[in-house]
């Protein structure tokens, strides 16, 4: 009989707090959005920042007032998510800052959706403190589209394969994706000598042929820009 007294009293717990959060899984709606990060860095003590999406970070989502998070997803190379499936309601959706003293500092927004709604969250920008330990490579990628005739200008480059790897190497050790405006960024790398290449087509024939541009990382903490654009094309 207790048994039979305990479980009743989880079940109607159970009720009673679904009765008064109903955010959750199980519906139609769609919260997405992106996530930026804005790296702080030191050149010779004159301190820098730079910001381009966050590759690969957790997102979480809150239903409602959970004391927890209900869900969480890793944004893909454009820094996009998307929480699928959820019923109407009011939520909360976070990442993760990063500082070296006070270490991590969530940053939220609050977004209600209606029934079958699809919501934008406001942009996330997480900061990540003084890097030390990695340096980064940043550049953009321009594409003009031929077809007979050139087709466009060149203009950024979206969702297109970037490659790196070790100078002198045959093969990459790590590749990514461009964003909307044609940039990427590969993160986490040591002190150096890389190249970085993309492929493009001969106009009217397609045939791929690398464009390589030598990078070399000279210490710890820093991010090298490539000051000239790759340019590409590609037959439509």
């Amino acid at each position: 009989m207790r048994n039979y007294f305990i479980l009743f009293i989880g079940l109607l717990s159970l009720f009673l707090f679904s009765c008064v959060n109903n955010e959750g899984q199980g519906g139609i709606s769609v919260i997405e959005g992106k996530v930026f990060k804005v790296l702080h860095y030191d050149i010779a003590n004159n301190f820098k920042t730079d910001t381009f999406p966050a590759v690969k970070e957790d997102v979480y989502i809150v239903y409602g007032d959970e004391p927890i998070y209900g869900d969480k997803m890793e944004t893909g190379y454009d820094g996009f998510f998307r929480f699928k499936f959820l019923t109407e309601g009011t939520y909360k959706v976070f990442a993760y800052s990063s500082y070296p003293e006070t270490g991590k500092e969530a940053v939220i927004d609050t977004v209600t959706v209606g029934k079958g709604e699809t919501k934008n969250a406001a942009n996330l920008y997480i900061h990540e403190g003084k890097s030390l330990e990695t340096s980064y490579i940043k550049g953009t990628v321009l594409v003009k589209y031929y077809d007979k005739v050139f087709l466009t200008g060149f203009i950024p480059a979206y969702d297109l394969r970037v490659f790196i790897r070790l100078k002198g190497a045959a093969y990459q050790f790590d590749e990514i994706r461009t964003g909307l405006d044609g940039v990427f960024m590969f993160q986490g790398l040591s002190p150096g000598d890389y190249e970085v290449f993309v492929f493009t087509e001969q106009a009217g024939e397609k045939i791929l042929s690398p464009v390589i541009q030598s990078v070399t990382i000279t210490k710890k903490g820093i991010v090298e820009t490539l000051e000239t654009p790759f340019e590409i094309i590609i037959n439509a």
